[in-house]
This record gives structure tokens, sequence and C-alpha cells, in this order.
């Protein structure tokens, strides 16, 4: 066969063979949304204002983003150093304590708190024990007392240095489930294949090229990346080792022959790439 003329040969784009990473975007995305919603979680309670201690008519409401729990006024309450306490159900970020805690004895306590130790301790009957950290305890008593209207928030609202540390990996585990995946192309110049990977370009010249279709799916990875959709590096085969150049491990294949290193690669149409190769000068094995 005489190979064409290079003026006579054109530029020309591969396609590669179909594979399954549309499918595993879906789950990607789905983990990054919910890195993103933990990361929220952490600084939208504070960010709002949350939990936060309304008091009007007589009754205390006690409001996390979530939840709320309401004592009346007269209800027994003292000023005490919490134990210390393990949290059966809720959060306990950021400078957050929400949700029910539990002591070495197993008592249960509901927390409204910044996570410290002093506390206002509601002793409602028949309930569990409430716990707050008001700015102004004295005076969040003083308004539940005479019925009058006031709103409390935390001592130190606002979002804590501690719930942005504890965010920012989840949303660098976020931006990551969705950064481009690499990508892999083939193309025809006049005088070589090109395999376009992320970090490089293999150029395969027709003149010493033998090509011949792949007995076998791709076996597994001895060094290089194993992606859905971009498998590249060291492989083993049933026939011995190649250099993957493919979009898919399971998909019809090529084997191509340069300079003593084999390629695996996947386009989509391998009989069509098969004869084009043969085309241009490469030598056709199995055909």
């Amino acid at each position: 066969m005489t190979a064409p003329r290079l003026q006579d040969v054109v530029v020309q784009d591969v396609a590669a063979a179909p594979n399954s990473r549309a499918a595993f975007q879906v789950l990607r995305y789905g983990f990054a949304a919910l890195m993103l919603l933990l990361a929220v979680l952490l600084v939208l309670p504070p960010l709002l204002g949350y939990p936060r201690y309304e008091v009007a008519g007589g009754v205390l409401t006690v409001r996390s983003i979530a939840t709320h729990r309401t004592v009346r006024a007269g209800t027994p309450v003292q000023s005490v150093v919490l134990p210390s306490l393990t949290r059966s159900m809720g959060t306990s970020s950021g400078g957050v304590c929400v949700g029910r805690f539990r002591d070495a004895s197993r008592r249960v306590y509901e927390l409204y708190t910044d996570c410290s130790s002093r506390a206002l301790l509601f002793s409602v009957p028949g309930r569990r024990p409430l716990a707050i950290t008001p700015n102004d305890p004295q005076a969040l008593l003083a308004a539940l007392r005479s019925g009058s209207a006031a709103t409390f928030h935390l001592p130190t609202p606002g979002i804590s240095l501690e719930s942005w540390l504890y965010s920012l990996p989840l949303l660098v585990l976020a931006l990551l489930a969705v950064w481009p995946w690499p990508s892999l192309n083939y193309r025809l110049t006049p005088d070589a294949l090109e395999v376009r990977r992320r970090l490089g370009v293999d150029r395969l010249p027709y003149s010493g090229l033998s090509v011949r279709p792949a007995p076998s799916r791709l076996g597994l990875r001895l060094m290089g990346t194993g992606l859905p959709g971009y498998h590249t590096g060291l492989y083993a085969t049933a026939g011995g080792q190649v250099m993957a150049a493919a979009t898919s491990s399971h998909a019809p294949a090529l084997l191509l022959t340069c300079l003593g290193v084999t390629y695996y690669v996947t386009p989509a149409d391998p009989h069509a790439l098969m004869a084009e190769l043969g085309r241009r000068g490469a030598t056709l094995l199995n055909e």
C-alpha cells in the first residue's frame, strides 16, 4: 500500500468510545451537593442568629433553625455549671450546641447553648431539663417574670472561626467533586495519530505503526489513572502490558504498536479508524 502525500491528508478528530462518565457525574454532583449542604448548615444558624431566645407575655421560646421549645414563667430555673455531656442527637460544632445531650449517669438534657458549661437550666416537670446561654441571663429572667417582650442571643453571636474551619474542607470536597475531569481525544494529523491526554500528547507516526484489534479488554491498572471515561498509564491485559489511552475498559479497542510500545485505544468505530490508519501508511495486522 502506498501512503498518500502529506498535502493530501487532512487533520481529523476521531471520536472516542462512549463511557459511563455521564451516569457517574450524577453521583459526583450528588456528593458535591451533600458537602455543600453540610457546609451551609455549619454557618447558616449563627448567620441567621440561631439559637435565639424570645420572651413575650411570660413565655420563653427557645429557637434553633429547625426546632423550638417553650418555657413559661414560674418554671424552676437556676444558673449551673453543666456536667460533661455527650451528644445523643443534634449538633455540637462551631460554638453552637443544639439537641439532646447526656451526662455520665445517662440523664438527658436539651441544649440550646454556645457549648459552654455555665448555663441557665430550666427544670420542666415531665420533660428534659432545658439549658440555655443567653448573652444577658438576668435580663432574660427579668423579662420572663415581668411579661415584657425581648429577644436574646448567644454571648458571642455571628459565625465563629471554628465554623469556618469546619466548613472549609467540605467546600473543598464539593469543589473537587465538580472539578472538570480529564478528557481523552484522538486526532489524525498528516504524519501521525495524536493521543491527547490532560498532561500531554503522544504522537504515533504512521511510518512504523502497526495496528490490530485488541483481543481482550483492559485489565488491571499497574500505574497511571483509572477514572470513569479516562484510563491512562500502564495496564495489564490478557496479551501483556499496554499503555492505555482509553475512554472505556470494556469497549472494542485497537492495539497500536509504535517504537516498541503498545497503546490500547478505544475509538468509537475501531474498524473505521483501522482502515483510515492503513490508508495513511500504518501496517494492519489480523485485518
